[in-house]
């Protein structure tokens, strides 16, 4: 079985947690049911890019990534 590894930097990874962490409390606020989130890799001639989308969407830039 192959895996898709995708490296992100300490920061990305805080910006990512911090949204995601704003989303289930508006969730939970709202007393809307968890639908869950979508990370999309976007790979491009201009390069990959990693974005998160739930109630919003934060797009985290740059990543590298690879298929092992």
């Amino acid at each position: 079985m192959k895996k898709i590894i995708i490296e992100i930097s300490d920061s990305q990874h805080e910006e990512m947690k911090t949204f995601l962490e704003k989303c289930f409390s508006s969730s939970i606020r709202e007393e809307c049911g968890f639908d869950g989130y979508t990370i999309k890799l976007d790979v491009s001639p201009l390069g990959p890019e990693l974005s998160v989308e739930m109630y919003g969407k934060v797009d985290l830039g740059d990543v590298k990534w690879c298929i092992e």
